[in-house]
């Protein structure tokens, strides 16, 4: 069974977060605790990789 990333909007409402967490549960129902916490992990360390990526940084170390 292939489970498909779902189509959200560009509003990201509401029933855009209910299908998002209705991805995820079936995504991590036949994982073990350990296999979805590296997973959550992996997705967070991308986000942050990201995220981060939208500062700049000075020589003083003051984010801008």
């Amino acid at each position: 069974m292939t489970i498909e990333f779902p189509n959200l909007s560009n509003r990201f409402d509401a029933e855009d977060i209910r299908k998002l967490r209705e991805y995820n549960s079936l995504r991590h129902s036949k994982m073990s605790h350990k296999e979805i916490l590296d997973d959550i992990r992996q997705g967070a360390e991308a986000f942050m990789s990201e995220y981060n990526s939208f500062f700049v940084v000075s020589n003083t170390g003051e984010k801008k």
